[in-house]
């Protein structure tokens, strides 16, 4: 291993500038490199590093009278290296290295041998430990491609290691919460596979290329990463068109090291969790040198990593079943000086996705669940489930068939007052009665209300926009009961999800000189998903996106003393394709009833009579199916060009500005074929469509980022940003509508940010703050609906963060973050949302006590009923279902004899499940903690989450659905994790 030995001048003035003598140092902000061979000349002290150590890194300013020891705190700061003295004259830099035996062990470093030169010299490997492995300072290009300390990039960025995933047990994308401000995130029936950022949704970068939208059919493997940073906000110039909350960038396992060192000797681990919900998962890591290469004169490395699961899960019934397969290589110089890093991921995963419905205040403040089973029987044929034809038959509708009027999914209009104007929600006026068709339906079957009392109301209660209920829609009196819900229990069950990831990265780099890098990297991403549901829901997706990106740094020479300048401009083109079937009703998401007698692992009980034809097992309209809705193809491309410019003023000032242009050619398809529900009567419902649909658009958009930052006194450095960004409008499955398409498929967002970041006491405390306001913009209420709600949602995001990281001593970390922040819709459109009988105006059935025997709610549950929101109400302009106020606390304490304890704690504040705040899930305070073993070759770790047991609820993604629906979360748990290593 090649280091760098910079020679100084005698012994005895070494050791003077070492200990107490104080010298004047100016030395300017620089490469790293050429800092350290500035401060050896000054204080005559020998330094010794490896060359890959200091690549890439760059220097703080240290100016005024300072012992060599304090210089050299300084001038480190932020490079996430550390320095020992070896002897009285010489000092070797590092980065912390985890060793493989008991953490505070070190090994001396052996003597220079002589390499012909007079400042290189030959060394054996330095293997010095420290302590503070968790607490870092990283150089990352996440945010603008420079490569620059967290705590010199101006964003919020927050960063996880891989010894931070391994010590808090990281496994989902749900558990990054626990550890990082903004990340909490909505469910898509219990499963997250993408991450929103500052309450919206978010893109997932792999080594900075961006993925396709992780959905929600499979789940993420935190485990197979090295790193994870989270960036707020929308990206720089850097990077093409992306999300508004802002992203995830993953960084996998590999043989090579951030340092750029190979590992000299195969090693790696094999482990095994086993814990509470039958938790099983076998996983295993090994990466090495490849020998016949490094023998040719290309040092190089691999990284294979593999996991098995086969768990189930707190929803009972729904499983986790993953496979997956990680490998990476890297070999240096394979073609004038560039490395070749290359690699794969590929996973397959199944699962089920559930929720609760019937979601009231009542049960979630004392569990009081409304039970009960639908009136009308619509499995007329009675195979075990319900095609469509027998839904129209056995409940049908008044009049045509629309968009707000189908058997089991009715609208109703707003009320308004005397005025005019809608009347706030509290306000809707209550009708008695009971609908015409439930009323016909008791006078046809009295046994059915045995005791007359529902007859007895006469006909009546609230209206739709169709004029009539529907039979479908009521559950049946004599089954109606209250009893306690059992959380782990799901009414809303997305039967079966299976996806198939495949990721392929191919990146050619050149950066042995920190002031020219060459980047080129070659991305394909492919997902093949499914989901069948019996709400039903039926969905296909066949997406892929290939991209190529060149990226090139550049730093300016032959400029004024007070001057330094860093380019980088990078190309990208990108090209994604999205196919699929879909058709979409979950009419059973209140009618299966969560605490039915039938209830089981299998069905999640629902019955023949709450179950529903799955297109994905019969499409065939005519043999008791249901046909596709949707079928489609979607293709665009995206073309970029940016540039940027890392500006260094006088030393202490920052400047950081870019821009960007992108184009972009979109095409969409709805194939022949596909079926519509809107169109004829119940008598002859619904049409295949006879032709294509087809709109094809170019669009366009630029970006642009300014950012200011100032070296105060103590490290304090403020930051100020700026910038605008374009945005793709494609929905969450990757595809484009042709609405969107003719209105152009092309948005833009926009970020403001100030905040500061600091490091104290020598590095051991490092705080960041920041203030931020960013959303969509050039969106007005005249724009389309299908424009307002894509999946770059119009919103806008206002906020502040804070992070503390602390190490008093070398073996406890201590950190916490707060943020506070507030979504709105801007513009303050209205919406279809779904609601529930009571809230529509519905009265209980009584009788002549006061019990209640039919309960307002039960007119409604064996279908979906929704109101429609009028525009500009302004007690309706919040988003819900983040909590507005979420603090996190964690704790990792390294004991003797290689014992240590963990401890994560989060608050989040209470929220509304909806938009119309029906309901208002409570606070929560949930703690988890962990004890470890390690030694050499094993290490063992137990974990309690939710070690208080607490009772909390999180809600489902997208506010027109989530004021009646929503998820439990687990309660206490436990996991056990063995870990061997060699």
């Amino acid at each position: 291993m090649v280091l760098v030995l910079l020679i100084g001048g005698t012994f005895s003035r070494a050791h003077a500038a070492g200990e107490t003598s104080r010298l004047e140092f100016d030395l300017a902000r620089n490469a790293l490199s050429e800092a350290l061979r500035d401060f050896s000349e000054k204080t005559s002290l020998q330094l010794l590093y490896e060359q890959d150590v200091v690549r890439d890194k760059r220097s703080t300013r240290v100016k005024g009278q300072l012992t060599a020891h304090d210089a050299l705190d300084k001038l480190l700061q932020g490079t996430g290296l550390h320095w020992r003295f070896v002897n009285h004259a010489t000092v070797a830099i590092y980065r912390p290295s985890r060793a493989r035996g008991v953490v505070g062990a070190q090994r001396p470093i052996a003597a220079p041998q002589s390499a012909g030169n007079g400042d290189v010299a030959l060394l054996e490997d330095v293997d010095i430990i420290t302590d503070q492995r968790w607490l870092t300072n990283t150089v990352s290009d996440a945010a603008f491609g420079f490569s620059k300390p967290l705590l010199e990039t101006p964003r919020s960025i927050s960063f996880i290691g891989e010894e931070t995933i391994d010590a808090f047990s990281l496994t989902a994308v749900e558990d990054l919460a626990r550890l990082i401000p903004g990340v909490f995130t909505t469910t898509r029936f219990g499963i997250q596979g993408s991450v929103d950022v500052r309450n919206v949704p978010a893109d997932t970068y792999f080594r900075g290329m961006k993925r396709l939208t992780l959905q929600g059919h499979g789940r993420s493997v935190l485990a197979a990463m090295d790193s994870i940073e989270v960036v707020g906000g929308p990206a720089s110039p850097l990077y093409g068109m992306g999300k508004i909350g802002g992203y995830t960038n993953v960084v996998p396992k590999s043989g090579r090291a951030k340092s750029g060192k190979y590992f000299t000797e195969t090693q790696g681990f094999a482990q095994l969790i086993v814990g509470r919900y039958d938790r099983r998962e076998g996983s295993f890591g090994i990466g090495g040198p490849v020998s016949f290469l490094n023998e040719a004169g290309h040092p190089s490395g691999y990284y294979v990593y593999g996991l098995v699961e086969d768990s189930d899960s707190f929803a009972e019934g729904v499983p986790v079943k993953q496979q997956l397969l990680q490998a990476a290589t890297s070999i240096d110089d394979v073609i004038g000086g560039f490395r070749l890093e290359t690699g794969v991921n590929f996973q397959v995963s199944r699962t089920a996705g559930a929720l609760f419905g019937r979601l009231t205040q009542q049960l979630v403040d004392s569990g009081e669940y409304l039970s009960g089973s639908p009136l009308a029987n619509l499995d007329l044929n009675g195979n075990g489930s319900i095609g469509y034809l027998e839904m129209q038959t056995a409940s049908p509708v008044r009049g045509n068939l629309t968009a707000n009027n189908q058997p089991l999914n009715q609208v109703w209009a707003w009320p308004t007052g005397a005025n005019g104007m809608p009347l706030p929600l509290d306000q809707f006026p209550t009708l008695a009665g009971i609908p015409q068709a439930m009323y016909n339906y008791l006078v046809a079957n009295p046994t059915a209300d045995p005791t007359g009392l529902l007859r007895a109301q006469g006909v009546g209660g609230p209206l739709p926009i169709s004029g009539a209920v529907p039979v479908g829609m009521v559950l049946d009196p004599s089954s109606i009961a209250f009893t306690t819900l059992n959380p782990r229990h799901s009414s809303a069950f997305e039967r079966e999800l299976k996806a198939q990831f495949f990721t392929v990265y191919v990146d050619l780099i050149y950066d042995q000189n920190p002031d020219f890098t060459v980047k080129n990297q070659l991305f394909f991403d492919i997902m093949d998903q499914y989901k069948s549901s019996n709400q039903p829901f039926s969905q296909t997706q066949d997406v892929y996106v290939l991209e190529d990106k060149l990226t090139l740094t550049k730093r300016i020479d032959k400029l004024p003393a007070w001057l330094r300048i860093n380019s980088l401009a990078t190309l990208n083109a990108r090209t994604t394709m999205s196919k699929g079937r879909m058709t979409l009703a979950d009419y059973s998401n209140h009618r299966t009833d969560a605490m039915a007698t039938t209830w089981n692992t299998d069905s999640a009980g629902m019955t023949s009579n709450t179950t529903f034809a799955s297109a994905n097992e019969n499409a065939d309209l005519y043999n008791d199916g249901l046909p596709w809705t949707s079928i489609y193809r979607t293709e665009y491309s995206e073309l970029g060009a940016g540039l940027m410019f890392d500006v260094d003023l006088f030393t202490d000032t920052n400047l950081l500005v870019g821009g960007r242009i992108d184009g972009s050619n979109a095409k969409n398809t709805d194939y022949a074929g596909r079926f519509t529900f809107n169109a004829g009567a119940s008598a002859n419902p619904g049409a295949y469509l006879p032709s294509d649909d087809t709109a094809e658009a170019w669009d366009s958009g630029t970006s642009w980022s300014i950012s200011l930052s100032q070296q105060l006194p103590y490290n304090f450095r403020p930051y100020v940003t700026w910038a605008k960004s374009s945005i793709m409008l494609d929905g969450n499955n990757n595809s484009l509508s042709n609405v969107v398409i003719r209105a152009g498929h092309i948005g833009a967002a926009e970020l403001k940010e100030v905040g500061v970041k600091t490091a104290l006491m020598q590095g051991r405390i490092l705080v960041t703050a920041s203030a931020f306001e960013q959303g969509r913009t050039e969106v007005e209420l005249t724009d389309l609906a299908a424009v307002l709600n894509a999946y770059a949602t119009a919103t806008t995001t206002r906020g502040w963060q804070a992070e503390l990281k602390w190490t008093p001593v070398d073996d406890l970390l201590m950190s916490a973050y707060a943020i506070n922040q507030i979504t709105e819709y801007t513009p303050n459109d209205g919406s279809s949302i779904q609601v529930d009988a009571r809230s529509l105006g519905f009265q209980d059935v009584v009788d002549a006590n006061g019990a209640v025997v039919f309960p307002a709610e039960a007119f409604l549950y064996g279908g979906r009923a929704r109101v429609v929101l009028p525009a500009n109400m302004p007690q309706y302009k919040k988003k819900q279902g983040n909590p507005e106020t979420q603090v996190g606390l964690s704790a990792v304490y390294q004991l003797a004899l290689g014992f240590g304890l963990t401890f994560k704690g989060t608050y989040l504040s209470s929220t509304c499940s909806g938009r119309l705040c029906l309901v208002e899930l409570p606070q929560s305070h949930v703690y988890d903690i962990g004890m470890f073993w390690e030694s050499r070759d094993w290490s063992l770790k137990f974990d309690a989450f939710n070690l208080t047991n607490e009772r909390y609820f999180r809600a489902r993604t997208g506010d027109t659905l989530g004021d009646v629906i929503a998820q439990a979360m687990p309660g206490r748990r436990w996991q056990l994790t063995a870990k061997y290593k060699f």
